[in-house]
């Protein structure tokens, strides 16, 4: 994980708050908005067993999403919208005279919400809510925020903001779904906010619906100010409270976020955060600002840490770049045990594809990871990167193609599984750092089986372990395909 990179030091950038990460000898970088909380960073003393060797013997697919559907077509894969006779529905439109809703009652979105009851119905007209929108209180449950015509009502962001620094607030309301709506940044703000702004903040809400919409745009209108910590187009679980000691957000949420359009975000495209907290993230198209002008944050697809679950699977992610390799698609980071897993996707087009960092037992499976500047998969255990243990996780049946670094690359990871991944043309300079599968000296007791590797730099395997494993690391390589290897004995030729 970011073993191989050489930085350059942008020194207008420091003066931001982005930070300068924790490197180590070997150029491993953490992105500081993702640090680990220091009691999950300990040295594993117990002997570790790798997960079971025959897990997806009876999986029977090829390696990658195959003809599973990735992502959403907004212009076509239109949501089923509640009907326009459910009782307890309200009407929104802020151009009445328009004569297109000639029953609205209501001209902003937020005096509907408050005259909304329990599993009450408010469809907006088309036109552009330059508003915040609060859906507070279990008054609210069940509520259904839609726009009555897909994309046309826009949530834009106000001139002039109100704390809570969110566009849309979910608190306290649970089984609420917001479906439908273009919303919008930029905000405007004249410094790096103590208060983070998001696009959409699930903050002590529960099992809500966020689906079909477009979140675009959820940066700061100035330029210069594109290097702050902030800018989430979607955060579940509160990251920052102004009103809480030193500004530590502690609360959770869940949500469902499917089907949306999610772009041109300053930090993060999904972001689920804090004990508690739990999110399904699946069919979205997640397109970062790809490569602009600096200063900007180092933006991520999906982030989940601190203890937060999620299951990620059949996305789009791509475009998340730094000015030095730095961002991911995907970043696990102390997920509770078992509780996780990210597969189905389609990842490429960002500097790394996945950062999988302190993390136990979780499955990483069936993604198309490809055309990615650096390393495919960093699996990340190593205390001295700034890692909490890695093990038990179960990687399998990917299919990892033309990356520049290596396609999957284990640090002070231990008793995980590599099982049947085709990796394949990863690499860009033969440099002895990019590899097929790379394992450190620091890894053990990982179960590396029936993986198929060809044509990567500088070895399809490559094993620096010592112990008592195959070839004389202290890994099992069982089954394993390549031509190249650092060690004989590590994979049989193609």
């Amino acid at each position: 994980m970011r073993k191989r990179t050489v930085w350059v030091v942008v020194t207008v950038i420091a003066s931001l708050a982005i930070g300068a990460g924790t490197i180590s000898a070997g150029g491993f970088r953490k992105d500081p908005d993702t640090l680990v909380d220091a009691g999950q960073i300990q040295a594993v003393v117990a002997q570790l067993i790798a997960p079971d060797a025959t897990i997806g013997d009876t999986d029977l697919t090829a390696a990658g999403v195959g003809s599973d559907p990735v992502g959403v077509d907004l212009a076509t894969d239109s949501y089923v919208a509640s009907p326009m006779t459910d009782p307890g529905t309200r009407w929104v439109d802020n151009t009445p005279m328009d004569g297109d809703c000639p029953q609205a009652a209501y001209l902003t979105i937020q005096s509907a919400i408050n005259a909304s009851g329990p599993n009450d119905t408010v469809k907006v007209c088309p036109g552009t809510y330059s508003e915040q929108v609060r859906i507070v209180g279990h008054n609210h449950d069940g509520l259904k925020l839609e726009s009555l015509t897909p994309l046309q009502a826009v949530i834009q962001w106000p001139a002039s903001e109100s704390f809570p620094l969110a566009l849309v607030t979910f608190n306290n309301a649970d089984g609420v779904t917001v479906r439908g709506f273009t919303i919008t940044g930029p905000f405007t703000f004249p410094a790096c906010s103590p208060d983070r702004h998001e696009g959409l903040l699930v903050d002590n809400a529960f099992n809500e619906r966020i689906d079909h919409n477009h979140i675009t745009n959820i940066r700061n209108s100035l330029a210069l100010l594109r290097g702050c910590q902030e800018g989430d187009a979607v955060s579940i679980g509160r990251r920052t409270d102004p009103t809480q000691m030193g500004f530590v957000g502690i609360t959770p949420g869940s949500a469902r976020v499917d089907h949306n359009q999610i772009d041109d975000y300053q930090k993060n495209g999904v972001q689920a955060i804090n004990t508690g907290t739990s999110a399904t993230v699946d069919h979205d198209v997640i397109t970062g600002p790809g490569a602009t002008m600096q200063p900007y944050a180092a933006p991520n697809g999906v982030v989940v840490f601190r203890n937060a679950a999620a299951t990620v699977d059949h996305n789009v992610i791509s475009k998340n770049h730094w000015v030095a390799p730095l961002s991911n698609a995907v970043i696990l980071i102390g997920a509770p045990p078992g509780s996780s897993s990210v597969d189905h996707n389609q990842i490429f087009d960002n500097d790394y594809g996945m950062e999988i960092d302190t993390q136990t037992n979780a499955a990483i499976s069936h993604n198309d990871i490809f055309g990615n500047l650096s390393d495919a998969i960093d699996i990340c255990g190593d205390i001295t990167f700034g890692c909490g243990p890695a093990t038990g996780l179960v990687v399998r049946s990917n299919d990892i193609h033309n990356n520049g670094g290596s396609g999957i690359a284990l640090f002070g990871a231990n008793a995980n599984l590599l099982k049947s991944n085709h990796i394949n043309n990863n690499g860009l300079i033969p440099d002895d750092s990019t590899d097929g599968i790379r394992v450190d000296t620091s890894s053990m007791n990982n179960q590396i089986l029936d993986n198929h590797m060809q044509s990567n730099i500088t070895h399809d395997c490559h094993d620096d372990s010592a112990g008592s494993g195959t070839a004389g690391t202290a890994n099992t390589w069982q089954g394993d395909r390549g031509d190249t290897e650092n060690r004989p004995g590590l994979c049989t030729p193609n």
